[in-house]
């Protein structure tokens, strides 16, 4: 992910240019919730005052897109700095996603009999919440997680997934959220994220590296 400097107002909220009003006001409740002071997806990786300018930059966001001349002119200026496209290297548009198919309900066995953590996969997290009868909508209320995202690491969509940093709050949450062991749940499934993304550096959000880490993240 870019320093958070070098955003722009469309990246800062996670949304597309073409994201609708409505969606960028949801986008910016969301962010915003995220970074308020005592967020349990975050406490651990940013300090104060990184989360008051990250607060700060997507605040400007929003305030530019939710303005309808605003935002034109911010697109039109967008548009006038970018450089021109080579049609031939263009990337092709992704093929329509096809219809989610729930997944059956596989009974709960010994989820938390991970010796190593190595076991816990996005279906294998989804095992654990459904065993315990709790709602996905339950744990985006409980963390203030996008729905979107925690939907992502149960399917294990890496790339619709922001960055590292931010993915390893997010299990860390969630696996509290339901009762589980934060250390070895985040432990495996990060282990699988960042072997498919390839890299397990950390992700720069403010142009330097966090200011704390996990204290589970040893290696």
């Amino acid at each position: 992910m870019k320093p958070l400097e070098e955003q722009t107002h469309y990246e800062a909220l996670e949304v597309l240019p073409s994201t609708s009003a409505g969606d960028i006001e949801r986008a910016y409740r969301a962010a915003m919730s995220a970074f308020e002071p005592g967020s349990l997806a975050l406490y651990s990786v940013f300090d104060a005052e990184d989360s008051k300018a990250i607060r700060e930059r997507i605040d400007l966001a929003y305030r530019v897109l939710s303005d309808h001349n605003a935002r034109a002119a911010y697109d039109a200026s967008v548009r006038a700095t970018a450089p021109p496209v080579d049609p031939a290297q263009a990337p092709a548009e992704p093929p329509p996603r096809p219809a989610e198919i729930p997944a059956p309900i596989e009974e709960f066995e010994d989820l938390d009999d991970d010796e190593d953590g190595n076991g816990w996969t996005g279906a294998r997290l989804r095992r654990a919440r459904l065993s315990r009868g709790v709602d996905l909508d339950h744990v985006s209320v409980a963390t203030k997680i996008n729905l979107s995202h925690l939907r992502c690491i149960e399917e294990e969509r890496y790339d619709e997934l922001p960055a590292t940093v931010y993915v390893r709050g997010f299990v860390d949450a969630y696996a509290r959220s339901i009762g589980l062991d934060p250390n070895r749940v985040a432990a495996g499934y990060m282990s699988r994220v960042e072997e498919a993304r390839g890299s397990a550096r950390p992700q720069r959000i403010l142009g330097r590296t966090p200011t704390r880490t996990f204290p589970f993240s040893r290696r």
